[in-house]
């Protein structure tokens, strides 16, 4: 998801807004570009990459491991039976905590439209 900002911010300054204003939340570092903001009741967790007039938010496992191993179920298992499970089990999840850090950033950051 595209959130256009108006203002300038790093993901540092939004790692520590994130995981003081909202309780359920833990931010880590995946590269230094990626910020991933973990729910911590789940293994959801949406992935935020900054551009210069954008943030981009989207949603994806907490960890590489947990993504390795639906990597490697694709491979052993087929496409279907793991696409399936992703998206009853995983995706409905991935998608409310994107949703909650966009609406985040579009509120203290950003401009009042989505593209």
């Amino acid at each position: 998801m595209r959130v256009p900002i108006s203002k300038t911010f790093t993901l540092d300054e939004l790692k520590s807004k994130l995981e003081t204003e909202m309780g359920d939340v833990v931010c880590s570092f995946r590269s230094p570009k990626i910020l991933v903001v973990k729910d911590k009741s789940s293994s959801a967790a949406a992935l935020v990459l900054l551009r210069s007039n954008r943030a981009l938010v989207n949603e994806g496992f907490a960890s590489m491991g947990a993504q390795m191993v639906f990597a490697l179920s694709l491979v052993l298992l087929g496409i279907l039976i793991p696409f399936l499970i992703y998206a009853i089990a995983f995706l409905p999840k991935q998608k409310a905590i994107r949703n909650k850090v966009a609406d985040y950033i579009k509120t203290n950051y950003g401009t009042a439209e989505v593209v």
